[in-house]
């Protein structure tokens, strides 16, 4: 019999319901084989030994220099997941002397894991509960720590009807990367699963409030996420599971404009609007003189200017597409946001909120947070913010946003969000200056583009010149030309001091900056 020094340190939230005896037992019977689609699953360092109640699994790459330490370490482990409240309460921490050093093991009731039950023996009640369950643990734990889970089915396990989190390691949080790969991976595996289109809009509907509890952006992460997934064959059941995930309210509330450009026809640009509707109308009217029947504003409807609902009407008139901002976000949501807004915009964000009704608010929350084309695509922050909106683009940033478009192969993003007018590109390996030129600018020869018309209700170009500035786009020739148009800002200064906006907005739109 192999020998080994034990100290059972404790369990979660019961008296630990092995002893030294059972410990070692374990221990002495035949090592359990790991693989990555096998009954265990494990690092190279662990080893695992089970019989029909237990599984005792050993941590050898956790050494220590004496017993104290080791137990030591187990106290903390076991603080940590009992404030994690993830794992079955029966699981317990050793500390064991093995060949001159001090080790830790832990030891779990035998439990079977998500990956080996067979979906098709049970019903689909069933089958949908297990998978809600197990992202219910997971949502439920990183809204809580920010961390997150190990997402495979395989870290999951079921004893006695409920779902507990079976795997040793904790990871940094991943703003839903690797949860939205894991709902791809899950729908691959529909036919394994045994699931329809009917429970797969059932999880939809089941994950979409416990999103919610998450943050007013978990959402839409998720969807967008998931959309970036190719599941082959089982495409039918991803819509299903992305048609049930959006709220009633999202599909009522869509836009009339249906984001299906033309890529013959020019298309109108527009980002940053902000209430200001005296820029709003100038800009457009210099629109108007190109005859372009096709609108495309970048987000941020609302915030900083006095017409937040003056400006949402006139683009529902003209049958607009719009994507959401930051601004648009923080009103639908009123306020429940994890990213903070300065002071000036929170304040002009709040003052916004008391100006629109329930229907503006909930249509600006309809609005999508990304758009795709054929060989560009649309946001209003940057394309490696997973939110879409909160990221900007700029110096520091530009470069990191580009390497993402090449590796999308996606050559043209066009977004808001900076209020600076201008072109981000690279091509032939090389990262081209910022280009800030009005008129025409050709996009065909760059690997990669990035491209801000500028914002019509307030540049932060430091023109100190009064004006308003938007885009237009030539998808079938890859140029765009931009634009900035004089207007009078005294009716919207005037309108400013009229609900007393604080004076360093107003200056500000008089600095452009």
């Amino acid at each position: 019999m192999k020998a080994m020094d034990i100290s059972i340190v404790g369990s979660l939230h019961d008296t630990p319901p092995i002893d030294q005896m059972d410990v070692l037992q374990l221990w002495n019977s035949e090592r359990v084989s790991l693989s990555h689609n096998g009954k265990f699953s494990g690092k190279p360092t662990t080893r695992i030994y089970v019989n029909d109640n237990w599984v005792l699994k050993i941590h050898r790459e956790r050494g220590f220099r004496s017993q104290a330490v080791a137990e030591k370490w187990c106290h903390l482990q076991i603080k940590k997941e009992q404030n994690y409240n993830i794992y079955h309460p029966q699981r317990t921490w050793i500390a064991c002397g093995i060949d001159n050093q001090w080790i830790v093991a832990n030891i779990t009731p035998r439990m079977q894991a998500l990956h080996t039950i067979d979906f098709l023996a049970i019903d689909s009640h069933e089958r949908v509960r297990l998978l809600a369950e197990a992202l219910q643990i997971y949502m439920t734990f990183t809204t809580k720590s920010a961390l997150r889970l190990d997402e495979g089915l395989s870290n999951f396990s079921l004893y006695h009807g409920k779902v507990y989190y079976l795997d040793d390691d904790i990871y940094p949080w991943d703003n839903f990367y690797s949860f939205s790969a894991m709902l791809g991976n899950c729908i691959r595996k529909t036919p394994a699963l045994a699931m329809n289109e009917d429970s797969w809009a059932q999880l939809g509907e089941i994950l979409q409030p416990i999103l919610r509890d998450h943050s007013s952006e978990a959402e839409d992460i998720v969807h967008e996420g998931l959309i970036d997934q190719l599941v082959g064959q089982q495409e039918i059941f991803k819509q299903a599971f992305l048609t049930a995930l959006r709220p009633t309210y999202k599909v009522t509330m869509t836009q009339r404009a249906s984001g299906q450009f033309h890529a013959s026809d020019a298309i109108a640009i527009l980002a940053d609007v902000h209430g200001n509707l005296p820029a709003f109308q100038a800009i457009l009217h210099e629109l108007d003189k190109y005859g372009i029947q096709q609108y495309f504003i970048l987000g941020d409807l609302v915030g900083y200017g006095p017409h937040p609902k003056a400006c949402i009407e006139l683009i529902q008139e003209r049958d607009m597409f719009c994507i959401r901002g930051n601004h648009d976000h923080y009103v639908a949501y009123n306020g429940d946001v994890r990213v903070a807004m300065g002071k000036m915009a929170k304040w002009t964000a709040d003052w916004t909120l008391d100006q629109l009704d329930d229907d503006d608010k909930m249509w600006l929350g309809a609005l999508p947070v990304r758009h795709q084309m054929d060989g560009w695509m649309a946001v209003h922050g940057s394309p490696v913010d997973k939110s879409f909106f909160n990221g900007y683009v700029y110096n520091m940033t530009s470069d990191r946003n580009l390497d993402h478009l090449i590796s999308m192969n996606m050559p043209i993003c066009l977004h808001g969000h900076s209020h600076i007018q201008g072109v981000y590109a690279r091509r032939k390996g090389q990262y081209l200056p910022f280009d800030t030129r009005k008129g025409d600018i050709n996009l065909q020869k760059n690997e990669a583009s990035l491209v801000c018309p500028g914002s019509v209700g307030q540049p932060r170009g430091g023109v100190k010149t009064i004006i308003a500035e938007a885009a237009i786009f030539y998808p079938d020739q890859s140029s765009v030309k931009m634009l900035a148009i004089p207007y009078d800002i005294s009716p919207v200064i005037a309108d400013m001091e009229k609900h007393h906006f604080p004076q360093q907005l107003i200056q500000r739109l008089y600095e452009g900056k």
